[in-house]
Order: C-alpha cells, then structure tokens, then sequence
C-alpha cells in the first residue's frame, strides 16, 4: 500500500484531478440518490403503517364522485364491517410548499374517525366529535409549516378553525393531513354530500383479497383496491422516476471514470521500466495487475469517500434552507445503503476502468520493457 501511495504522490495533479472527477460524479449520486431513498422512504412508512382497509374510489376521472348510495351498498356485502365515508381536497394554505403528497384536508365523520385511527396516532389533542365544528385535528409537516399548535386558530376557505389534535409523525401522507367533519369540509368546498373515497373496514382481515372481488362484482362503477396495491402503483411510477434521476447521476460517475483509465494508462507508459524489472525478477501477471488494480481502487475510494461527504454535506444544507418552506420535512434523505452504494461505487468504477491498463502492463516482455526505457 505504501508504495502505491508513492506511485500516486509521483503525479500529484493528475491524480488529483482524476479523484476530483470521481468525486463529481459520485457527489451527483449522492444528492440524487438521496432524493430516491426519501420517496422510497415514504412508500416503505405508508406500508409499515398500512392497515386492512380496502379503498374505494369512483370511477369516471378526477371529476366523478361517489354518494351514500355507494356506502349502503358497500356495507350490505357479505365481510363488511362498516364503510367510512370520505371527502378530501387540497389544503391552500398561507406558505404551504409540499415536496411529495400534497397537503390535504380530510373530512371524515366525527363519529366514525376511530374507526380508522386511533388515539394512539395522536402526539397531543382529541379526534373529531359528534357536534364539532369548525375543528381540526392537523398532521405533523402542517402544523411546523404553519406554526400552529394545540388550540391555536387559523383560516381555511374564510372559516376560523381551532386545532384540536396534533398527529404524531409518520414521514407518509398524513403528515400534510388536516382531518374534520364530513359536513364541515362539503360545507366549505360548497359540494354538500360530495364522497371522494370509501374505505371499508373487513369483518376478518384474512379474508381482504376475497372481499375485495365481492365488492368489485355487487357495487357498480366503482374502483376497490387494498392499500397495500395502491401503494404497489405508487411504487411504480415512482420507480420511472428514480431510474431517470440516478441514471443522470451514474452517467456523471461514468464520464468520472473516463479520468481513471487516462491516468492509469499514462501510469503503464511512463512505468515501463520499473514493470520490466519487477517482472525480471520474478514478478508476476498477477501481481502486476493486482498493484495497478489497487491503485485504480484507492483513486476509486479516495473519490467515492470525498463525493459522499460532499454530497452528504450538500443534502444537509438543502435540507435546512428546504425546513421553512416543508414544514421541517427531510427531502433528501441519506441513508448507510446510499453511502455503501455510493462509495461502493465509486471502487468499483476505479477498479473497472483500471483492468485494461492492468492488463496491459501485466502483458509487457520485461527485456522489451527494460530495452524501450535504457
């Protein structure tokens, strides 16, 4: 190793220019990477915290709706525990910026809300009651976004509401969440009896596959699907994305690497005579390519290790200058699977583009060599 740090410190700039555009490259994945494993993050969240419920959504676009129509002949099938009603619509609050699900507020019958929380989910504050108002119970990024805390007041759609409850936080939807009553919510939007989603709660959750197809058979011009699917075409949609950010970000890692076999392949050319004697007295192909592979790892790491932290440092600071406007939300999200990925990498890369120069040097006629360079 010694040696191959005094091999490195022999060409001083263009080493450093080689790690430096390693570090570019992977200081890309880094950021880029760390914004995929946030939205991986809140799918992997939404799942943990997924319950047995089967959602059901009108068919027809964004603009159908369903009725309590929908609800009586959902809960006249056989395995249905009860249908919550559920209405929801965009939160257009003061500063709200949302980077993933947008904020939203959720009306919800009073008396049918523990049906689908509990007072556990709750940091703080009551639920919705029968004969509450103009009351709201507010998810953990609302609440930061807009300063409010237990008993404070604000504005929505000209009506004063009061926070009655704080959710506790859950880097998923409901942390952009603001739950009321049903009636309140119609009320404000001005579509009086406007249902956007049913959510059915099964008598045994062993049986949510098979309830779900009794319901697609017996309730018409309705789509039902369990959390767990909906989150599954979440996923995939996510998953185009994430291949288009990290595929910019490895091409960058890519175009770093171009850098290593230049240096490596100028190493061979200007080491020809330290290659033929070594190999005159009794190197090996193998440990010619083994030291010239190693070099091209350690440029690899050295690069992997600085573009990590400098990519570590960048997503911490645009995390800060993002809290305000996110309502303290982390939207790129490093993680120790990105650091061995990015780091992992960055060896890897070095390693690959330093086998041709390797094996090139192994392959040298040490008389030829020694000869070229008396």
């Amino acid at each position: 190793m010694v040696e191959i740090l005094r091999n490195m410190a022999r060409r001083k700039v263009r080493t450093g220019l080689t790690v430096f555009g390693i570090v570019v490259g992977i200081f890309a994945v880094t950021v880029m990477g760390s914004m995929v494993e946030y939205f991986n993050a809140l799918i992997g969240n939404a799942r943990e915290g997924a319950g047995e419920a089967i959602i059901v959504t009108p068919k027809g676009g964004i603009r159908a709706s369903l009725s309590s129509v929908d609800v009586d002949r959902i809960e006249r099938v056989s395995g249905v525990k009860v249908a919550v009603p559920q209405v929801a619509t965009f939160f257009e609050g003061l500063t709200t910026v949302s980077f993933g699900p947008p904020p939203q507020v959720v009306g919800v019958p009073p008396d049918q809300v523990l049906e689908l929380w509990s007072p556990d989910d709750l940091s703080a504050g009551r639920f919705p009651q029968r004969g509450d108002t103009y009351q709201m119970v507010v998810g953990t990024s609302i609440a930061k976004n807009e300063k409010l805390g237990l008993g404070s007041k604000f504005t929505w759609r000209d009506k004063e509401f009061t926070v009655i409850g704080l959710l506790k936080e859950t880097q998923t939807a409901p942390d952009g969440w603001l739950i009321a009553p049903m009636e309140i919510v119609q009320k404000a939007i001005e579509r009086p009896g406007l249902i956007t989603q049913i959510n059915v709660i099964p008598e045994d959750k062993s049986q949510v596959t098979a309830l779900t197809e009794r319901i697609k058979d017996r309730v018409e011009n309705v789509n039902v699907q369990t959390l767990e699917e909906q989150l599954d075409a979440i996923e995939q949609g996510l998953a185009v994305f994430n291949a288009i950010l990290l595929s910019s970000a490895v091409l960058a890692a890519i175009i770093g690497g171009l850098a290593v076999v230049n240096t490596m392949v100028m190493s061979v050319s200007e080491r020809t005579q330290e290659i033929g004697l070594k190999k005159a007295i009794g190197a090996t192909d193998h440990n010619i390519i083994g030291e010239f592979l190693l070099e091209a790892a350690v440029i690899g790491l050295l690069g992997g290790a600085f573009g990590f932290m400098l990519g570590w440092g960048v997503a911490g600071l645009l995390n800060l200058g993002a809290t305000e406007a996110l309502g303290g939300a982390e939207i790129f999200k490093v993680t120790p699977r990105l650091a061995a990925i990015a780091v992992g990498f960055a060896v890897a890369l070095g390693v690959g583009a330093g086998l041709a120069p390797a094996w090139s040097a192994s392959r040298l006629d040490p008389v030829i060599a020694l000869r070229e360079e008396a």
